[in-house]
């Protein structure tokens, strides 16, 4: 069985995915498997996992014929998974030298569930200004946390960060978070969503200050470039992870103590899809009003309001918010008074019928037109006798 498990999920990364694999090939440390989980890639992604899985026997694909997303290939990877330990690594980055055998090492003589190493960054854009606020993101901190202060102190007080890729992490933590892990299809915020679940099981945190593990490619995602309109619509749908992890809290009776980590990931969810909304040459009626369908009216416009949207220099901008702002009101006062016309017809039913115990069902104003899938078993769907390379294909897929 080997030691560590070197996770990779997959979707049209043809440019970088070779230098990626020699990166993690050519590390010292041997006993590793290396997973890799195509999300159903159209680009000639699969052409090159085919070459290096038949080239290195540690080498493990899975093919989805259709596309899930990260959430649901991160999480068969490592119900798959054999080593004692989990790295991921995203296939546009690479390991540095040395990586798998300072990462295992710190692991193994701290004895915590998570190690954070350093990293440094490659940029194909030059933003001076978003590459300084990486750096000072990621620079390194000797930290340590323990128990419920991990989740607080990721997504409360930010003395870490939830992206995967810079830490080594106990296997049977990471199989205890994607047992209890509700599926969903996600594409985008994929790192918080697992880091919420991965932290919540973990006893132990430490940050050590290293020699660089991990190279970073910057500028390579949407998360880093702007957005078109259908784009920023799945930036948006990101929402749908918050009564997820509500509803995992309060059935492990930890929602009160983890209140403010909650409010922590709405309020940075919500600060990122607002700074997104305003990178977008085009801003149209449509766009602002997505990003009020999936977060709600109050959020965006204090969100708008707080960061100087009102004073922006494009008037076209300023006279669009605000007329949408106008609407908004209108809105709100007719439920408000739809809500009141309600309670009065309610009022007078209760003193004709006494004991009715029917009520009324009030208007709700809708945040996302999407509810949370059905949580759905991966495992059953996947085929039990790999191939001699374990190279396989899902045929039957997870309901999503």
């Amino acid at each position: 069985m080997p030691k560590l498990s070197v996770v990779i999920p997959v979707h049209n990364e043809k440019p970088l995915l070779e230098r990626c694999l020699k990166s993690i090939l050519s590390q010292s440390f041997r006993d590793l498997e290396i997973i890799c989980v195509d999300d159903a890639s159209d680009d000639g992604t699969i052409d090159i996992l085919t070459h290096y899985a038949g080239l290195d026997e540690r080498i493990h694909v899975t093919v989805f014929q259709r596309r899930l997303g990260t959430v649901l290939a991160r999480k068969l990877a490592l119900l798959d998974a054999r080593g004692d330990y989990i790295m991921f690594v995203d296939a546009d980055d690479m390991l540095l030298p040395g990586a798998c055998e300072t990462a295992v090492d710190l692991i193994r003589k701290s004895k915590v569930d998570i190690a954070q190493f350093s990293i440094d960054y490659e940029a194909e854009q030059k933003d001076v200004e978003a590459l300084n606020l990486f750096a000072h993101m990621f620079r390194t901190r000797q930290m340590e946390s323990h128990g419920t202060n991990i989740l607080y102190d990721c997504f409360v007080n930010h003395r870490l960060m939830h992206n995967l890729w810079n830490k080594i992490y106990r296997a049977d933590i990471c199989k205890e978070a994607v047992a209890a892990m509700p599926d969903i299809q996600m594409h985008h915020y994929t790192d918080m969503y697992l880091s919420f679940f991965l932290l919540f099981f973990a006893e132990s945190f430490r940050s050590f200050n290293t020699k660089p593990c991990y190279r970073y490619h910057f500028g390579g995602g949407v998360s880093t470039k702007t957005p078109d309109a259908e784009q920023f619509k799945e930036l948006c749908e990101v929402s749908r992870i918050l009564p997820l992890m509500e509803k995992f809290l309060k059935d492990r009776n930890a929602y009160e103590m983890n209140v403010s980590v909650l409010d922590g990931i709405r309020v940075s969810l919500c600060r990122d899809i607002v700074n997104k909304l305003l990178t977008i040459p085009s801003l149209t009626r449509e766009i602002i009003s997505t990003a009020i369908e999936y977060w709600g009216g109050d959020i965006i416009f204090d969100f708008l309001r707080d960061m100087g949207m009102f004073k922006y220099p494009f008037d076209s901008r300023v006279s669009l918010v605000s007329d949408l702002v106008e609407r908004y009101k209108a809105d709100q006062k007719t439920i408000a008074k739809l809500q009141s016309d309600l309670d009065e017809a309610q009022s007078r039913m209760r003193k004709m019928s006494p004991r009715s115990s029917q009520p009324l069902r009030s208007p709700a104003r809708a945040t996302s037109r999407l509810q949370p899938p059905v949580s759905s078993t991966i495992r059953q769907e996947i085929t039990s006798t790999p191939q001699r390379v374990q190279f396989r294909f899902i045929q039957k897929l997870p309901k999503i």
